[in-house]
């Protein structure tokens, strides 16, 4: 298992969050490159199962999950499928946030903080991302 150090670093990370909140040493340790990273490509697809269950037959979503300075999160998920991967930012956002609230989304949370997540894509819309970025 070649990441398994690098998810045990990561749920070290993640679950200091959970105890201590969203003070600054918490966000800077969930804002670092590799975070997202490992996020994406190690445990992406699983982080969205639990999610595209919930999609109805026929049902898609497209979203893109930017920070700002870096690439894209760009997630497609059906029914039957989910993908999710690193995309260079090209059109509007689906979420716009920093980097640390980006990895709390991918994994279920949510910064104590609303405004850190930004969006313009409507409520219908934000619902149906959200209820996909629902974690394990």
């Amino acid at each position: 298992m070649p990441w398994f150090a690098e998810h045990m670093r990561e749920e070290l990370v993640l679950h200091s969050w959970d105890i201590t909140g969203d003070e600054p040493a918490a966000q800077a340790r969930l804002a670092e490159p590799w975070m997202t990273t490992h996020s994406v490509l190690a445990v992406g697809k699983p982080l969205l199962a639990k999610g595209a269950r919930q999609l109805e037959v026929g049902e898609r979503i497209d979203a893109r999950l930017r920070a700002e300075g870096t690439d894209d999160i760009v997630l497609t998920a059906g029914a039957d499928q989910v993908t999710i991967g690193f995309a260079e930012p090209d059109g509007p956002a689906t979420l716009d946030t920093d980097a640390a609230a980006r990895v709390l989304l991918l994994w279920g949370r949510r910064p104590a903080d609303p405004s850190r997540i930004r969006s313009r894509v409507g409520p219908e819309t934000l619902g149906r991302v959200r209820r996909l970025l629902g974690g394990y």
